[in-house]
């Protein structure tokens, strides 16, 4: 027996001695598959090294040279093919179409390879190697086959070269370094055997070494492989050990139950709570141990679970051996095979009996306690949340002293006030932003016979669209989520007094209807409830938007806004009446020194002079800031500005010296005062009325007074 033959002999042995171990393995293992595609495996690599290499280096003829040329192509595809299907059992992460690939090359490869092995004309030849053995070598020129067979054993190394990459991005680089270092013999093999049937080296197949180093890798990784699901199971064991006795001594129900809701287990808790044991428990369906009503929930609950979900919650009526009734709140999951599949459940009871007849008890003795002190209750409550909303409002506003001013518009605005206060019609008072429509609103009806009744107030762009209804109309317990207690509206809150709605424009369109109802009929619903509620309010309402337009672009129903403007009342804005500015800031100022404890005595006339050049797009609010901020930048008893104003040209000239002023240049201001006194002299002094100046110029007549007032013009007497 010469040295090669040999060898072939021993891989074969070790390679047969594999594939037995790997296959006893599998009869006992719940990965069978991978476990006998692996010993077919080494049986291949055991077959091509005892019955094709070993002769093929004994052949003494070309006939039985090309006899055996056949077989080694098959055999060495079967590996190869065998190769690619466990790679792809064991580590799940190969690539399908590669896969599909590479064996059909292989198929074809064996093909073609047995096939063509008799046709071609064989020439044999005596090749020594160093250590002086010596055999007969057959060559021949390749066959049509030879393209298909590279083209295989390239698909083939590809896709150990893919497999590898992915496992170790997939993190698995234990295994990656196997298939890699696989990868690297049958690189080796192949390059070995290219030149060798071509007859360009002589040296005899290598290619069963390295598969015997192949199947030995392999064997190395998955025995590891074996070892650590032997190690998981343990630890699943005795978890499942540590699990039984949490089971058994708990002081809750746990139930194991089938697919088909049939008992499979219970623990020693759920014996004693229902006074059955265990024998008389396994084996029947759950529905039998709950109340009879309540079964079809039950079975639509066990139909959801692993069919929408892996976990759930129900309640059930449970009845026991005595037929009394126990409340259980389950916590049920779903237990899930290897393949994904729903096999069984798994629920944990608590049993609620007690607390549900203790809060039973409860709900009857504060539903007795609420029809006995209903109305106190009732008062007591609106009682509180007036006293939380005059809280809230007078904090905000820090009382009533904060209508300041002498201007002709102010007072006209409240002259108005005085006119409309004593009636019970609906207000719309209008303006810009920060112009005080809430300090007008408040003296309304601090002049109205409401006035000793609550003045509610209430933002509605402040408000959330969903919480609009609950804060108008009020909400019983329990009509959303949140709702732990019955809460009055601020109509309620505000029955027999004023209610005044602030940025009235920004109210959800859904909300609209509901509100003109109240207006109309003086009946409103709670959120959640049903009883119908009468109210006695003033509605006041305030918008710096214009609700005409708003109600032709359909943002605001036009009914309701006839229903508001029954008293229609427009604020000018501060830089129409800059004569206010002056005494606003003293009436801040006095306010800061009082409540800060500051010592600011004086204004400058230049810092006067800014402010009352200023547009003031913020109005009062704007101007109360800037004074605030103004203050606390001051160190002493002078006011200073902390930020300089923005101003435009125009409002820099107007504070420009007269001396700097362009020279043959008339200001906007001095252009103003003739075109006035030219309109005043052709009316003939008439400011008001029809053909009056006021309506040439545009103008409300308060406000051509004011102007008048500001730039010194002097009404002539009428001609």
């Amino acid at each position: 027996m010469n040295l090669i033959a040999s060898g072939y002999l021993v891989a074969a042995i070790a390679c047969a001695t594999v594939a037995g171990e790997w296959l006893m393995v599998a009869t006992q293992a719940p990965n069978r598959r991978r476990h006998i595609l692996f010993a077919a495996c080494a049986l291949a690599a055991a077959v091509d090294a005892l019955f094709v290499e070993r002769p093929f280096v004994q052949a003494q003829s070309s006939a039985e040279f090309a006899a055996l040329t056949g077989w080694q192509s098959v055999s060495i595809t079967s590996f190869l093919a065998l190769l690619a299907l466990f790679l792809a059992a064991r580590t799940g992460v190969v690539r399908r179409p590669l896969l599909a690939v590479a064996l059909v090359l292989l198929a074809a490869t064996a093909a073609l390879g047995f096939g063509d092995a008799s046709q071609r004309a064989i020439s044999m030849r005596e090749v020594t190697f160093p250590w002086g053995e010596t055999i007969l070598f057959g060559s021949a020129p390749p066959g049509p086959w030879r393209l298909v067979g590279d083209l295989a054993n390239l698909t083939f190394l590809v896709f150990l070269l893919d497999t590898t990459i992915r496992l170790v991005k997939d993190g698995q680089r234990r295994l990656a370094r196997w298939i890699g270092a696989s990868f690297i013999l049958l690189s080796l093999s192949v390059l070995a055997i290219i030149p060798m049937d071509l007859g360009l080296i002589d040296v005899p197949p290598l290619h069963p070494f390295a598969f015997l180093l192949i199947v030995a890798f392999m064997s190395w990784e998955l025995t590891a492989s074996v070892a650590r699901s032997a190690e998981l199971s343990r630890a699943v064991v005795a978890n499942e050990r540590r699990w039984r006795q949490l089971a058994d001594k708990a002081q809750v129900l746990v139930a194991r139950f089938a697919r088909d809701g049939r008992i499979l287990e219970v623990n020693p808790y759920f014996e004693e709570m229902l006074g059955r044991s265990a024998a008389e428990t396994v084996g029947r369906p759950l529905t039998e141990l709950v109340a009879p009503e309540e079964r079809g929930v039950v079975v639509d609950a066990l139909s959801r679970l692993g069919a929408e979900s892996a976990r759930g919650a129900a309640r059930s009526t449970m009845i026991d051996a005595d037929g009394e009734r126990h409340v259980v709140e389950w916590r049920y999951v779903a237990l899930s095979g290897a393949d994904g599949e729903l096999q069984e459940g798994l629920s944990l009871g608590t049993d609620v009996t007690r607390r549900e007849r203790a809060e039973h008890d409860r709900d009857q003795a504060l539903a007795n306690l609420e029809r006995t002190v209903d109305e106190l209750e009732r008062l007591k409550v609106r009682l509180e949340e007036e006293n939380l909303v005059l809280r809230e409002e007078i904090g905000q506003l820090g009382g009533f002293d904060g209508i300041v001013g002498k201007s002709d518009g102010l007072q006209y605005v409240l002259h108005k006030v005085e006119e409309v206060a004593g009636s019970e019609a609906s207000v719309l008072i209008q303006g810009e932003t920060g112009v005080g429509k809430e300090l007008v609103a408040r003296t309304i009806h601090e002049k109205s016979a409401r006035s000793g009744r609550p003045f509610v107030a209430m933002s509605c762009a402040a408000l959330a669209p969903g919480l609009v209804d609950s804060e108008l109309f009020g909400h019983e317990r329990g009509a959303f989520t949140g709702a732990d207690r019955r809460r009055q509206g601020r109509f309620e809150l505000a029955d027999g007094g004023t209610l005044f709605l602030d940025e009235i424009g920004e109210l959800p369109l859904e909300v609209q209807p509901k509100l003109l109802r109240v207006l109309e009929s003086g009946e409103l619903s709670r959120v959640g409830g049903s009883a119908t509620l009468r109210v006695d309010v003033r509605l006041i309402a305030a918008t710096h938007r214009d609700l005409r337009q708003e109600a032709a672009a359909d943002r605001f129903r036009e009914d309701l806004f006839y229903r508001l403007a029954v008293y229609p009342l427009t604020v000018p804005p501060l830089r129409e009446r800059t004569e206010d500015i002056a005494p606003l800031v003293f009436h801040f100022l006095t306010r800061l020194n009082r409540q800060r404890q500051v010592r600011l005595e004086e204004v400058p006339p230049e810092v006067l002079r800014r402010l009352e050049a200023y547009p003031w797009p913020g109005n009062v609010r704007e101007l109360r800031n800037v004074v605030e901020r103004a203050a606390l930048a001051s160190p002493g008893r002078v006011l200073k500005l902390a930020d300089p104003l923005r101003l435009d040209d125009t409002q820099a000239a107007k504070l420009a010296p007269a001396s700097k002023r362009g020279q043959g240049v008339l200001t906007l201001e001095e252009v103003e005062r003739r075109h006035i006194r030219a309109v005043v002299k052709i009316c003939d002094g008439q400011i008001a009325g029809s053909g009056g100046a006021a309506e040439r110029l545009g103008l409300h007549a308060n406000t051509l007074r004011s102007r008048m007032k500001k730039l010194g013009i002097l009404r002539p007497a009428a001609s």
